[in-house]
């Protein structure tokens, strides 16, 4: 228990030094790193870091699409995209013993969806239409919805959700989750209202607030199940007593592509 009170101490104020210097290169360059670590973390977990024809491709795509991200912007991503399934087809043709198609498909689902995660978290610190701490949003959901629905569960829980991949997660806690995230969205536009000048849409943003919600719990429960799947605990043992990149940034990962479409095509601050 002290281990980890103390690793998510020092998780914290990593944090905090983040939001200060997510205006200068320290941010991208923290969540390209986030990105390979995440994505040598998921390679370790499905077995297929020893893999080279599959783990060096891979580590590429996971260098390559945050930085093409910050560049060019996340639709050019879909370049590294294509570049990554053509390599990967390659192989499973031309090295066809060493590499099958089942193995493939399973490093090109979970490495490309952390690739892609990563990628639009570090773009929607610079999204060009909206409010740069907007991304903001995407820990609040995160945070707010993780914290909430643990307590409420523990104080109001009898029906479980999903006990085959959660056994501790319960339907009174997502719901306590989801009503603090809106409470919590609603907040955040009045302080950015207030504090930055700004016109804030309070309704849509507490649509949003649920929707993401709803997203956060869904990513944990993604990661549970992945975890699940190969008879793992933690991704790995990065932060003493909370896992690795996988295992604190789960709901973070899964909300960032979410709400880069809503900051891009839904007008929350004006």
């Amino acid at each position: 228990m002290k281990q980890r009170i103390i690793t998510g101490l020092a998780i914290l104020f990593l944090m905090i030094a983040i939001f200060l210097l997510s205006g200068t290169f320290v941010y991208p360059i923290i969540i390209t790193s986030l990105c390979v670590i995440g994505t040598w973390e998921m390679l370790g977990c499905i077995r297929q870091r020893r893999n080279p024809l599959l783990s060096i491709p891979a580590m590429s795509v996971s260098l390559a699409a945050p930085v093409v991200s910050y560049f060019f912007g996340y639709g050019s991503v879909l370049v590294v995209v294509m570049l990554y399934i053509a390599v990967l087809l390659a192989e499973s043709v031309f090295f066809d013993e060493k590499v099958k198609v089942i193995n493939v498909s399973e490093v090109f689902m979970t490495t490309l969806y952390v690739a892609l995660c990563f990628s639009a978290l570090l773009k929607l610190r610079y999204i060009q239409n909206g409010a740069s701490y907007v991304y903001l949003l995407v820990f609040v959901a995160a945070w707010v919805t993780d914290t909430c629905a643990y307590f409420t569960g523990f104080l109001f829980g009898k029906h479980k959700l999903i006990p085959k991949i959660s056994p501790k997660k319960t339907v009174e806690g997502a719901i306590g989750g989801a009503v603090f995230c809106v409470i919590a969205f609603i907040l955040f536009g009045v302080i950015v209202q207030n504090a930055a000048d700004v016109k804030v849409n309070l309704v849509v943003l507490a649509v949003v607030g649920l929707f993401m919600s709803v997203v956060s719990m869904i990513g944990d429960l993604v990661a549970s199940s992945v975890k699940r799947t190969y008879g793992i605990k933690d991704y790995s043992n990065l932060f003493p007593g909370h896992g690795g990149v996988l295992d604190r940034f789960d709901s973070i990962m899964i909300l960032s592509p979410f709400l880069l479409f809503v900051a891009e095509n839904i007008k929350i601050f004006a």
